[in-house]
């Protein structure tokens, strides 16, 4: 049962949003029945289990109390992102108990090529998708978004591939990732790239593969194409702004209830009461473009520095090995993403980490 859930999760993973059934991704329900699943064997827990469940307690006891505060229907919604972040450790728990990790590591990268490859076929087929934008997507043109539909989540997808290739010595890969990076025009997963393929040359002394590759992906860059559309530019200013005023946004929700927060997830509902002024309809409604404000406004400062604490904890008792070495350069690109994007709540970024965090030497 578990194999063939591990399997469903690889075969959909790279069809991202495209695949999506109204509010329900087959990928989350795939992830809830091996949550289950670990639950009903009784897999045993690991030791870092201790830490996220100070986290998840916090989390919920912040859930619980918004219903008091906010007295409305919807913040029932925020209970189902709570239960998608605890059935994603449950998911994780279930693959500790693969031991193939060579294949694991592989399938990684697979999950990786293919979500860039078919980037590429949206790319040159449906380079347009400013009519999504009456769908509560954002309205790109000519960016590689891939079946994620947004060039962020894309883009640290294809960082993930190039960071396994870069350790696994597998250039020719590396350059096909570095290459289709560049065509998501997202800085934030050059940034990610560049911090990540850094400190992986750092763990595993490649300091001159860095600055081959380093070279190779500026000069790429400065040879991208110019078409239409402010997406493409990268000196656009006009995202810089938004975003910063997303900053201001999520901590003025922060300020209205800055010990517990607002509950884990209700940021939407929370922008619908306090800032009136928020289309709900919008997929980017429920997040932040930080991450960590996003903790911050969600489960107050009790849950940042329980969130803080927890993941200091479980760095600091992981055993470094080639595999925990590979686990923390993808953390990396993870920490410096989610300050430019909610990349650390993404389901299927959860489900990539949740994979390479059970490779993890014990």
């Amino acid at each position: 049962m578990g194999k063939t859930i591990l399997f469903a999760f690889l075969i959909l993973f790279p069809f991202g949003q495209i695949i999506k059934i109204g509010q329900i991704n087959p990928i989350d329900i795939v992830v809830v029945l091996g949550a289950v699943t670990a639950i009903i064997k009784r897999y045993k827990y690991p030791e870092v289990f201790k830490y996220v469940k100070d986290f998840l307690l916090v989390a919920l006891f912040g859930y619980l109390l918004s219903i008091f505060i906010f007295k409305n229907i919807q913040v029932f919604v925020g209970l189902f992102y709570l239960i998608r972040l605890t059935a994603y450790f449950y998911f994780f728990i279930l693959v500790r108990h693969f031991k193939d990790r060579k294949l694991l590591l592989n399938s990684l990268l697979v999950l990786s090529f293919f979500s860039a490859l078919f980037g590429w076929v949206q790319y040159f087929f449906y380079p347009d998708l400013t009519s999504l934008k009456y769908l509560g997507w954002d309205d790109h043109l000519y960016r590689l978004v891939g079946t994620f539909l947004d060039p962020g989540f894309t883009g640290l997808i294809i960082v993930f591939g190039a960071v396994l290739s870069f350790v696994k010595k597998k250039y020719l890969l590396l350059a096909f990732f570095a290459l289709t990076l560049a065509f998501t025009y997202s800085r934030a997963g050059y940034l990610a790239l560049i911090v990540s393929l850094f400190s992986a040359s750092y763990l595993f002394k490649k300091f001159k593969a860095f600055l081959i590759v380093l070279i190779y992906f500026l000069f790429i860059i400065f040879l991208l194409p110019k078409p239409a559309g402010e997406g493409v530019n990268l000196a656009r200013t006009y995202s810089i702004s938004s975003r910063i005023n997303n900053y201001k946004e999520t901590f003025e929700i922060f300020k209205k209830s800055p010990v517990i927060g607002v509950g884990f997830n209700n940021i939407c509902l929370a922008r619908k009461i306090y800032l009136k002024d928020i289309d709900s309809a919008s997929h980017s409604c429920s997040g932040s473009d930080s991450s960590l404000l996003l903790i911050l406004a969600t489960t107050g400062t009790l849950g940042f520095l329980v969130f803080v604490s927890s993941v200091s904890k479980i760095l600091f008792t992981l055993k470094r090995g080639f595999y925990t070495k590979v686990f923390l350069v993808l953390i990396s690109a993870l920490f410096v993403h989610s300050f430019f994007v909610n990349s650390l709540f993404y389901p299927w970024v959860m489900g990539y980490l949740a994979i390479s965090a059970s490779l993890v030497e014990e």
